[in-house]
């Protein structure tokens, strides 16, 4: 357990989730600059989420270039003259459904000149926010990002995570106990491994997490929502690179967005017999907490002496799965552009003891078979649990279903599960 033994720190954070109701999950809404024409031209500075009574909303805004590249003011090369201050179609504007309002469906919607109403609908349930853009409005004071760029330290009122030097995987993560001041230290690393049976299936050629290299040159920190800009390539050996890309892993207060881009220059089937992706984070011996695929009705403690080694045989595309006891834990969702037929006989994991320095491996394997040539997005998606396990195992619906905003001119998807990959780079 890990003691966050910092004054400042502690009222941050005792702060922040006072805020918040008890059980409550923050899901994430982005929209684009163009789902609210009203604003476009408008400098960003005069930008202002709130209620209908004017009482402020804490929202983020992030610009972004006609490439796809956000802007990021903040690293060892940030590109802050590709911003104009100026709110564009292409920028991202975030806000939490929680921090929406209750709205009678007969309720119109309209704009006028300080204030714009926008409809959030999320299954059978429609919430509204408002958007002025009046400077004059007061700004609101939370603030749930912590990040320091040179440990490479992520705090949030929910988590905690450790990024390794040059990569997106996690070396250390935990979650938070409910006094708001200390972290459960859960985790130990994110383990990765990429098997490919060449010539027939004889040799056999191995990848890990690292060699999965991301150069987080730049990066920007709001109160919503940690952005990571990575040059993403995965180490082949002998000074080859293959995979290359540019990445964005993008962390919210109880959301991260983990992109992981794979580049097939080859139908698998022409060189490779077998071939998979395997991702288990690396679990510590804590009491009380196990590994869960409610789909399948699979649940396992993760302590003590007893040894399994076994798979789960349930599509892990799309599925979720947890470590949980109950109260607090962290949920997994796999995102895999990749259509199911190539991904047959793929599974669940639950491995203990661990190939690595911890009580067991709990993840999933991606096998792969015959995959055209192409460029593969893999996104996976931590989310992590406020209030009792019964609601917090559907709330990974946010990504694999999003929600709906309404303006005055239409409906918009949430743009929260987006392509992380945004530029490929030549090979």
């Amino acid at each position: 357990m890990i003691n966050l033994n910092r004054n400042a720190l502690h009222h941050f954070f005792i702060y922040v989730v006072f805020f918040l109701t008890s059980g409550s999950f923050g899901e994430p809404i982005v929209i684009k600059g163009f789902s609210v024409k009203e604003l476009l031209g408008t400098p960003i500075e005069k930008i202002r989420f709130c209620t209908r009574d004017y009482q402020p909303v804490v929202f983020q805004i992030d610009e972004m270039t006609e490439d796809g590249e956000y802007v990021c003011s903040q690293g060892e090369n940030p590109n802050s003259d590709s911003g104009n201050g100026i709110l564009d179609s292409l920028d991202e504007l975030v806000f939490l459904w929680e921090d929406c309002q209750p709205l009678n469906t007969q309720d119109s919607l309209y704009s006028d000149n300080k204030l714009l109403r926008l409809r959030v609908s999320r299954a059978k349930e429609i919430r509204e926010i408002c958007i002025c853009k009046d400077g004059s409005v007061p700004v609101s004071s939370k603030r749930y990002i912590y990040y320091d760029h040179e440990s490479r330290m992520l705090r949030t009122p929910w988590y905690y995570a450790e990024f390794g030097l040059d990569r997106f995987h996690f070396v250390k993560a935990g979650v938070k106990k409910e006094d708001g001041d200390r972290y459960v230290d859960l985790t130990n690393e994110l383990r990765i491994e990429i098997l490919l049976r060449a010539l027939w299936g004889l040799i056999p050629i191995r990848y890990s997490e690292d060699n999965m290299v991301c150069l987080v040159k730049r990066f920007k920190t709001g109160p919503l929502r940690l952005i990571r800009r990575g040059d993403f390539h995965l180490n082949l050996g002998l000074g080859l690179r293959g995979s290359r890309a540019i990445v964005n892993q993008i962390c919210y207060p109880q959301i991260i967005k983990v992109p992981v881009y794979v580049h097939a220059p080859v139908r698998f089937g022409s060189f490779f017999r077998d071939a998979y992706i395997e991702m288990t984070p690396v679990l510590k011996d804590v009491p009380g907490f196990s590994f869960r695929i409610p789909q399948a009705e699979f649940s396992r403690k993760i302590g003590g002496e007893q040894q399994l080694d076994t798979m789960i045989y349930l599509m892990p595309n799309h599925q979720f799965m947890a470590v949980s006891d109950d109260n607090m834990g962290y949920g997994w969702v796999l995102k895999a552009e990749i259509e199911d037929q190539y991904l047959k006989n793929s599974s669940f994991i639950y491995r203990k003891p661990s190939l690595r320095l911890g009580s067991v491996d709990c993840g999933f394997r991606l096998n792969i078979h015959n995959l055209p040539r192409g460029y593969y997005e893999i996104t996976n998606w931590v989310f992590f649990q406020s209030g009792d396990f019964a609601s917090f195992k559907d709330e990974f619906r946010s990504v694999i279903e999003p929600a709906i905003v309404t303006a005055a001119d239409g409906d918009y998807q949430n743009e929260l599960s987006a392509s992380g990959v945004h530029k490929k780079l030549s090979d």
